[in-house]
Parts: structure tokens; sequence; C-alpha cells
């Protein structure tokens, strides 16, 4: 019993450290859209109740998976390999969607 006790504080902290240790990419932003003359697959995004939504990661493309990593990621989200997606939000969002009129009504972030 104590043998086993010993073995999970021992993964545990091995787990925590690579968490306290490795950059995070858990946030995303969700953005509310219409856009105008076209559809909300044009953007990405799919129908809500309110126009159109789609979560994106900083290069503003939708989010794939459940994180913003460049490359996969622990259960935390962290140590991604290849570290984050970067980029400036949601100016990269109307960058990737130029040319499409966009009105953004409403932005959330997630982390």
């Amino acid at each position: 019993m104590k043998l086993i006790a010993v073995v999970l504080l021992a993964a545990c902290s091995l787990a925590y450290i690579s968490v306290v240790q490795g950059e995070c990419c858990r946030a995303s932003l969700t953005l509310s859209y219409y856009v105008v003359g076209g559809t909300c697959a044009d953007a990405g995004g799919h129908r809500g109740s309110r126009g159109c939504t789609i979560t994106i990661c900083a290069d503003g493309k939708a989010q794939v998976g459940t994180y913003c990593g460049r490359g996969s990621c622990n259960i935390f989200g962290c140590a991604c390999r290849n570290g984050c997606i970067t980029g400036d939000w949601l100016n990269s969002f109307y960058s990737v969607n130029k040319g499409r009129r966009l009105i953004v009504t409403d932005m959330s972030w997630n982390s």
C-alpha cells in the first residue's frame, strides 16, 4: 500500500513539473459574427442562435482539437510540440477572411 502511494505521488509530481515548466496553449477566443452577403461557413464558422460562431486560435483560424498548440499537447494543454499558435487573434481573423465583410458582435475568452 505504501509503495502504491509513493508511486502515485511521484507520478503526480512529474505531471505537475511538466505543467509548470511547459508553455500552455489553452487560450482560445469564441466569436459571434455576421457575414454580409455570405454564409457562416465562408468564414469557417457555423450558424448559431445569434448569428455565426467560431472558436479561433491566435492565428485567426478555427481551433482544431482541444488546444491551440502547433502540435500535440499533454492533457493539461501544456508542453505542446512546437509551442503555441501565435498571432493577433481578432486582427488575424480579419486577415484570414480578407475580402469578406464581417461584423463581429461578441467575443469571449476560453482557457
